[in-house]
C-alpha cells in the first residue's frame, strides 16, 4: 500500500500570487503612508489595513505571521512603516510561510555501517608444511 502525503502538506505559494500579494501590500502601504498623519483619517487606515491583511492571507497561504502585522499597523504612527511590504518580501525570499507544516517526501541516507554477520576467518599468511 503506497504511503499517502498528510493532509498537512503545504506548497510554497506561486510566483503570480507572491507578485499579487506583493501589489496589495504596495498600495495599502502607500495608502497608510499618506493617511496615517491624519487623525481623521485612523478608521480608514484600519480598514485598509483589514482588507489588506484578509487578501494577503489568502493569496498567500494563510500565513499566521500577517496576524502580528495587522496589530503593529493598528498603533498610530505605525503606518509610516511598509510593514506590509516588508513582511511579503520576506515571505517571498526566504521561503519560510510560519504557522505551517512543510512534509518533504525524500528522506537523507543513513549513515550505517554494515558489519559482517561472521568473525572472518584466519586465513594462513605464508605455506605450511602440509602445503610444502
Amino acid at each position: 500500500m503506497p504511503e499517502s502525503a498528510p493532509s498537512n502538506v503545504w506548497k510554497s505559494p506561486s510566483w503570480v500570487r507572491i507578485g499579487l500579494a506583493l501589489a496589495i501590500a504596495l498600495v495599502s502601504d502607500g495608502f497608510s503612508f499618506f493617511l496615517s498623519p491624519t487623525v481623521v483619517a485612523q478608521p480608514l487606515v484600519i480598514a485598509i489595513d483589514l482588507v489588506t491583511a484578509i487578501l494577503i492571507w489568502l493569496a498567500l497561504g494563510r500565513p499566521i505571521l500577517l496576524f502580528a502585522v495587522f496589530l503593529a499597523e493598528a498603533i498610530p504612527g505605525v503606518g509610516m512603516i511598509p510593514l506590509w511590504t516588508m513582511v511579503v518580501a520576506v515571505l517571498a525570499t526566504t521561503g519560510r510561510f510560519p504557522g505551517r507544516t512543510i512534509v518533504t517526501t525524500s528522506q537523507p541516507p543513513s549513515r550505517q555501517i554494515e558489519l559482517p554477520s561472521e568473525p572472518a576467518k584466519e586465513h594462513p599468511s605464508g605455506p605450511t608444511n602440509q602445503q610444502l
